[in-house]
């Protein structure tokens, strides 16, 4: 079990409670710092910030830059993650890609994302 599904973690009952304040800089740092000692890191909770407009630019770089190191080490779900913020950045190139190389990853999701854009209207 990762360290974000343990919502017993102080450190992320407290980021979701800057989260909540709309301390967003603040969160992110909680949420960064867990995923970056976690053993499964998914970067869930920093790719639902992006999507959801809550990251700063220095955020969203730090946030494609680790990343861009979970798809060097074929972190499945974290590349799937990918794909859906390169996705909400309207990046479809991007989102195409890394959706087509999580499912070779073999995440559940990823199939469905890659067709919902390759079917989407252009």
């Amino acid at each position: 079990m990762s360290d974000m599904s343990n919502f017993n973690n102080p450190d992320f009952a407290e980021g979701l409670r800057c989260q909540g304040l709309g301390l967003y800089p603040q969160a992110f740092d909680f949420f960064i710092t867990i995923e970056s000692a976690g053993l499964e890191r998914t970067f869930r909770k920093c790719c639902e910030m992006a999507w959801s407009n809550q990251l700063q630019e220095r955020q969203m770089d730090r946030l494609i830059y680790e990343l861009d190191m979970e798809v060097k080490r074929k972190n499945g779900i974290a590349v799937y993650n990918y794909g859906l913020v390169m996705e909400f950045k309207r990046n479809i190139p991007k989102a195409t890609e890394l959706f087509k190389l999580a499912d070779e990853l073999k995440v559940p999701d990823a199939r469905t994302a890659l067709m919902r854009i390759l079917l989407a209207p252009k």
